[in-house]
């Protein structure tokens, strides 16, 4: 497989955890999917639906990044990119760990064992929570300004990254149609930098590989 066919997937895979991402955030508007939820709320349908496509969207963005980080490693945000890049997966694979208890743990205690709810945040389930929290924050900060800095993929890419990483995480500790919406502003800024970034991924490369072709043929002319 070509690089240009890895870049065109790795924009594909953004472009679909973006859209999954804006689908996840949207059920935040009729769901409390924060720490304080009722046991009702957690067997729900929609509590499992909003995570599992929390979830995919999670994978999806991740297969990307490696593809959105090489494309901007010429510029000069390589090194503040790189660490970005790194805490942004690293809290990534909290968040899907997290992701996958209240998906498959939490609607199992809710309907058993309800007191036993809050005791699991207290645990060491509190060390992913606020883990992917705080990478959530400091990681797309980092991005965002290497993405600013580099000069490679649009400059709003980067500020939409760390609107993004400010505004995402307050429904996780807080409930309310008002928080849902500021929430759901966070996400769709993160939805609208990746599917952006997916969109340069899936046609530059295609065009640098349609060019190169013609190129070799006027040097042989």
């Amino acid at each position: 497989m070509s690089s240009t066919q890895l870049f065109r997937l790795s924009g594909i895979s953004l472009l679909l955890g973006a859209v999954m991402s804006v689908f996840a955030g949207v059920t935040t508007l009729f769901l409390d999917s924060s720490l304080s939820a009722s046991p009702t709320t957690i067997q729900s349908s929609l509590w499992s639906t909003f995570w599992s496509l929390a979830f995919v969207g999670i994978v999806l963005v991740l297969l990307g990044l490696p593809a959105l980080y090489l494309h901007q490693a010429r510029g000069r945000g390589g090194v503040v990119g790189l660490i970005g890049v790194f805490l942004v997966v690293l809290g990534s694979f909290l968040g899907m760990a997290t992701t996958a208890y209240f998906v498959s743990i939490a609607p199992l205690l809710a309907a058993k064992a309800p007191h036993l709810i809050n005791g699991g945040y207290e645990t060491s389930l509190a060390v992913f929570g606020i883990g992917a929290t705080v990478l959530g924050i400091i990681g797309p900060l980092l991005l965002g300004m290497a993405i600013i800095r580099a000069k490679v993929f649009p400059w709003l890419v980067g500020l939409l990254l760390m609107v993004a990483g400010v505004l995402s995480p307050v429904t996780t500790f807080s409930s309310g149609v008002l928080f849902a919406l500021i929430g759901l502003v966070g996400i769709v800024c993160a939805a609208i930098a990746y599917g952006w970034v997916g969109m340069i991924l899936t046609t530059q490369h295609n065009v640098a590989g349609a060019e190169a072709p013609s190129s070799v043929q006027a040097a042989l002319r």
